[in-house]
């Protein structure tokens, strides 16, 4: 049975019963190290778990192996590193309820996007709950697409706390592909009524001009009283072209983030991983080269207002930051050195994004009325597109690591 022990405050393990006692006979560890193993919520001193050990100051130096140190500086060889493939940073419950909880936090993200209130035209309501007048006046192929973020919000909180590993991040992935079937739905519904008004006119017969006049005023009239109809149809078809844009943006911002923050993620929880490492490093020459462009084109954001500008130009500074980490984060790096580079690329890259998210929102409200009105939807739609963004490199982090009790750790 595996157990973990409490070294500088922090987790270390898993270590089996017999290396803890011979540790402990070797002196070095204390019998009064805190100490637990899987099924244990309470840390308590080694000796209330097996007992008080006699310490034996001449053992074979065979016996007496050291516990690796996380806080030494000094690179640890790769050959070690390649015999501990799966080297992890926390207990498997732990990681679990770590990859549990960034599901639900982004569950929470689409739910908030879905009920952020907006200025319509009877006052401040949440648009997305005007179901009756979106039958009324555009289609009901519109509400589906009105009620999917709640519906995905709630489905990857149900997704994180139901499944794990790769079950989990294959759903997740169908997850992000379904707003794809409500654009089709839409574009659907207004290809039939296009067609339904197409269908209903008159055949022309050009060989006999009085009756190709008489289908040509037939026709005038048909179209009178299917105008309606069919300039809906036009309608949903261009709304449906212009929905799959916006999923095609959506996307690429996906693929941005998933590089962006996945191999740090994985780098976090399997620090000596050097698929994570190389991931980052060649997708992050792609990210630098980005980001650095897009860097310099927020300097003209500038213009639209200094907020916006300074706001804009450090949220992708620290995405920068957080790429040029992932390049010095070598796999001969100690563990410890490891997640710790790994989480501060995650906290810049993830700061990043909401000190972008805290700009849409706050400056519009100083502008003025109309701005902020704009702005109020303008930063619910950003919110809902980063939520869906989001999944992705989710879903990649769980099909790389897989069930976190399932694999062996070292």
């Amino acid at each position: 049975m595996d157990w973990y022990i409490v070294e500088e405050g922090e987790a270390a393990g898993p270590f089996k019963e017999s290396e803890i006692r011979r540790w402990v006979r070797s002196g070095k560890l204390s019998d009064d190290t805190y100490a637990a193993r899987e099924g244990l919520n309470e840390w308590r001193p080694i000796a209330e778990h097996f007992g008080k050990i006699e310490t034996l100051s001449d053992l074979p130096p065979s016996l007496s192996s050291p516990i690796p140190d996380e806080d030494s500086e000094e690179e640890i060889p790769a050959s070690s590193a390649d015999k501990d493939p799966d080297l992890r940073r926390y207990q498997p419950s732990k990681e679990e309820q770590i990859r549990m909880t960034a599901w639900s936090i982004v569950g929470l993200l689409y739910i908030i996007s879905f009920l952020w209130p907006t200025h319509m035209a009877d006052g401040i309501g949440i648009v997305n709950l005007e179901l009756s007048w979106a039958q009324e006046n555009l289609t009901w192929s519109v509400i589906p697409f009105m009620l999917w973020p709640l519906f995905a919000g709630l489905g990857l909180i149900a997704l994180g706390i139901l499944t794990r590993g790769r079950l989990r991040g294959f759903l997740g992935l169908i997850l992000s592909f379904l707003p794809l079937c409500l654009v089709l739905l839409i574009g659907g519904d207004g290809f039939s009524s296009v067609m339904e008004t197409i269908k209903a006119l008159p055949e022309f017969d050009f060989k006999d001009m009085d009756s190709a006049g008489r289908s040509v005023e037939q026709s005038a009239n048909v179209l009178s009283d299917k105008y309606p109809t069919l300039l809906a149809g036009v309608i949903k078809i261009f709304a449906s072209i212009t929905a799959g844009m916006f999923i095609f943006v959506g996307a690429a911002l996906s693929i941005y983030l998933t590089v962006l923050i996945a191999p740090h993620g994985v780098r976090h929880l399997r620090p000596n991983s050097k698929g994570a490492y190389y991931f980052a490093m060649f997708g992050g020459v792609v990210l630098f080269l980005f980001v650095l462009v897009s860097f310099i084109l927020s300097l003209f954001s500038f213009v639209v207002g200094f907020l916006y500008g300074t706001g804009f130009a450090i949220s992708l500074a620290m995405q920068l930051a957080a790429v040029f980490l992932g390049f010095t984060n070598l796999p001969r790096r100690t563990p410890k050195q490891s997640t710790r580079r790994a989480l501060w690329s995650l906290s810049l890259s993830l700061g990043g994004v909401v000190l972008f998210l805290i700009i849409l929102m706050v400056v519009p409200l100083i502008g003025g009325e109309l701005e902020a009105k704009i702005g109020m939807y303008l930063f619910k739609a950003v919110l809902g597109f980063i939520a869906a963004s989001l999944v992705l490199p989710l879903a990649t982090v769980d099909l790389w690591l897989g069930h976190a009790s399932r694999v062996s750790s070292k």
